[in-house]
């Protein structure tokens, strides 16, 4: 197929999608695409405040659209390039540019944070000198978590959450130093999730390049791509902004965070969470992006641009840990794999989940369909239990998605 400029200047190393309207529509042929904007409008009935959706099929941007407000109060309909905040989708741009440091011979994935930081920096953080880079990518350090403590969750997104402050960026280590959470196992012994290792990682990017972490990703990833609606949220300027966000407040969520005086009610069980901002979730999960970003950036990470081989082999590889407890989830070098998410089917990519905001991006196993949902409302912390997003993504996006395809 011949390559397709995505903006101005830029020239990306492979064939690129070409904007379509948010309407629908692919670069070959019109489809009818009322099943989509069906699936759209169920998610909004089913209580998600807005989204914005986009198809990618094989090079090409096959379908965007939108639905819902950015802005439920001012009912300000969501826009095809709004950017919302994508969580820990942002791991995905952390493990690529530590791969490619890799490559640069900055980095050894055998070699430890340690290695690296100032013995300050990791002073009482179980693990941190024992795990080695490749188990943060892959969340088998058994560092612990500071994201599900309830002292950072009154804080980062609660009652006690102080509106725009900024947070440093080693300030969520301070909740895991020193014993006050021991490590969750010996490194490599099993996978267990945790915002941590993506935290270090974001600091061993800044020790080794002298640069910081969301420059280094902008230089490497973003202009390379062309990635236009996609920023550091807290620590670049955010042209325009972002979407208002709101979260789920759940009897669950109000005992484990509290509901900050500053979340005004929208209806019952959702507040709005716009005053807050993401500086806490940083590498592990403040970025901010669009939806057609997203699925520019899925193909990227599924052929390889911007790695070698060797790399690009290393982001799919699997290490199973010591005791896999046989888990639906494969989680490799910022990217997971999910066994069986729709019909027997996997999916690789990742989800995302902040105050406010609950993403995913995700391509199916041995095809080159990507299916990227960004939503303005969160449900961390909230109980719900399965996950409204996860329903809406599993249950009625996708199966739409796959048949309009087959149209």
């Amino acid at each position: 197929m011949k390559s397709i400029s995505w903006a101005g200047d830029c020239a990306p190393p492979l064939t690129l999608f070409s904007k379509v309207p948010a309407s629908g529509g692919t670069v070959k042929h019109k489809k009818d695409d009322e099943m989509l904007r069906d699936a759209l409008v169920e998610g909004v009935v089913m209580g998600i405040p807005g989204l914005s959706v986009a198809i990618g099929s094989g090079d090409s941007l096959a379908w965007t659209g939108t639905a819902g407000y950015s802005d439920i109060l001012r009912k300000v309909p969501v826009k095809p390039d709004d950017r919302f905040c994508i969580g820990s989708i942002t791991k995905t741009f952390v493990a690529r540019v530590v791969l490619q440091m890799v490559e640069e011979g900055l980095l050894d994935l055998n070699q430890t944070a340690a290695d690296y930081l100032n013995p300050e920096i990791l002073r009482g953080v179980p693990n941190s000198e024992k795990a080695t880079l490749r188990q943060l990518l892959n969340h088998q350090s058994g560092i612990p978590d500071w994201e599900f403590l309830e002292a950072w969750i009154h804080k980062g997104r609660g009652d006690q959450m102080v509106p725009g402050k900024i947070w440093n960026k080693t300030e969520t280590l301070e909740y895991i130093r020193n014993a006050q959470i021991p490590a969750n196992h010996p490194p490599g012994q099993r996978y267990a999730y945790a915002n941590t290792n993506y935290t270090l990682l974001g600091l061993v990017i800044e020790a080794v390049t002298g640069s910081n972490a969301a420059a280094e990703i902008r230089r490497r990833i973003l202009e390379p791509l062309c990635l236009e609606n996609t920023f550091f949220e807290s620590f670049e300027e955010v042209p325009g902004g972002y979407v208002h966000h709101y979260h789920y407040a759940t009897p669950q969520f109000k005992k484990a965070a509290g509901i900050h005086p500053g979340f005004n009610e929208i209806r019952p069980y959702l507040v709005e969470s716009t005053i807050a901002n993401f500086s806490a979730e940083w590498t592990a999960g403040g970025m901010v992006s669009s939806a057609s970003d997203l699925a520019r950036w899925a193909l990227a990470i599924r052929r390889g641009e911007l790695l070698g081989p060797a790399m690009q082999k290393e982001v799919f590889t699997y290490y199973p840990p010591e005791d896999p407890q046989d888990s639906e989830e494969e989680y490799m070098q910022g990217v997971d794999r999910i066994k069986n998410l729709y019909k027997q089917r996997a999916v690789l990519g990742h989800s995302g989940g902040t105050l406010g905001f609950t993403t995913g991006m995700y391509w199916l196993e041995n095809t080159d369909i990507t299916i990227v949902l960004l939503t303005n409302v969160g449900g961390m912390h909230s109980g719900l239990s399965p996950s409204p997003i996860g329903l809406f993504y599993r249950e009625v996006l996708l199966p739409a998605a796959l048949k309009y395809l087959e149209q």
